[in-house]
């Protein structure tokens, strides 16, 4: 969901809102923001595209859309709100489209298409390249861990740009990498993209719960997987949880500050890396060809069985983790 939000409150608003800092709130640069509740667990964490000084468009699941939109209509900000719906809920067309080129020969394709040297476009930092005799904004994001740019126009340029970029990348082994390869981020670089939002519990969501709509985001989300807990609260997580504590600036008075303080000294859940067993993997997907136990079916490059994956993770019969 793209969310576009303009006018002279724009910083204010998101300085209310986001744990990191807005103080180098400028045109053509990008930021992670990430939403906290007011006991400091997660809510929700985006990419801000700051397309002008007091425009804006916020990219990721819904219910950042929601959260922030939430504030909008309840806050006083000198803001207009305009939402380019994800496909899945979308009745119409989109407002943009979103290009990812990136790899080896990214840049070899990219000033090809631009005719060009690029500019020095820095990291999280936005330039224009010229594409089809069309400029393109862009962003340098590196989200496969790889040189390239994010290109990302009006929704009518889709075809036109798509073809030209895959025709300058024909030789140079461009493919089409499709939704799955998206999944393969989140491994890649240790992103949790799904924590379950902390709104469902406390009188401080109360407001925001009966503003959501039954057939919202939130509303229809599924929890699954093998942790399996009797308070909601159990799945709550922290930013510092989440790896999140270096972007926390204290700078600014923001929603969940306070406790975010308190917590900042208290043990937190670290990332780590599981290696699995090869031969139990097999062992799981040789299952479905035998008579017996049929285990859950492993999907690669992720198994999406509910929106917020929860499996727990034990040793020597002691939980050790998610």
């Amino acid at each position: 969901t793209d969310h576009y939000i303009e006018g002279p409150d724009v910083k204010k608003l998101l300085e209310r809102l986001a744990i990191n800092s807005m103080a180098n709130f400028k045109r053509n640069v990008a930021k992670q923001v990430v939403f906290c509740s007011e006991e400091g667990f997660i809510i929700g964490d985006a990419i801000m595209f700051i397309l002008d000084d007091n425009r804006v468009n916020i990219v990721n699941k819904p219910l950042n859309r929601n959260w922030v939109q939430f504030h909008i209509d309840s806050g006083e900000y000198d803001v207009q709100a305009t939402t380019d719906y994800r496909a899945l809920d979308n009745n119409g067309k989109r407002v943009g489209y979103r290009f990812e080129v990136q790899g080896p020969n990214a840049n070899a394709i990219l000033e090809k298409l631009n005719g060009g040297p690029l500019n020095d476009f820095k990291f999280f930092g936005m330039g224009t390249i010229k594409v089809a005799g069309k400029t393109v904004r862009a962003l340098r994001h590196g989200m496969a861990g790889a040189v390239g740019l994010e290109l990302f126009g009006p929704f009518e340029d889709y075809d036109l740009i798509r073809d030209a970029i895959l025709e300058a990348g024909h030789d140079m082994r461009l493919l089409a990498a499709g939704s799955k390869t998206y999944a393969t981020v989140a491994h890649e670089s240790g992103w949790f993209p799904s924590p379950l939002p902390a709104i469902y519990s406390g009188d401080h969501m109360k407001a925001y719960r009966n503003w959501l709509s039954a057939d919202s985001f939130e509303a229809n989300l599924t929890l699954g997987g093998s942790m399996v807990r009797d308070k909601i609260e159990d799945y709550y997580l922290t930013p510092y949880d989440l790896g999140y504590g270096h972007i926390i600036k204290f700078d600014h008075d923001f929603i969940g500050r306070g406790a975010l303080e308190k917590k900042q000294n208290e043990p937190h859940k670290h990332k780590v890396t599981l290696r699995w067993n090869k031969d139990d993997v097999v062992k799981v997907f040789a299952s479905m060809f035998e008579t017996g136990n049929r285990f859950k079916f492993m999907d690669m490059p992720a198994s999406h069985y509910s929106t917020c994956p929860y499996d727990e993770v034990s040793s020597g019969g002691k939980s050790v983790g998610i």
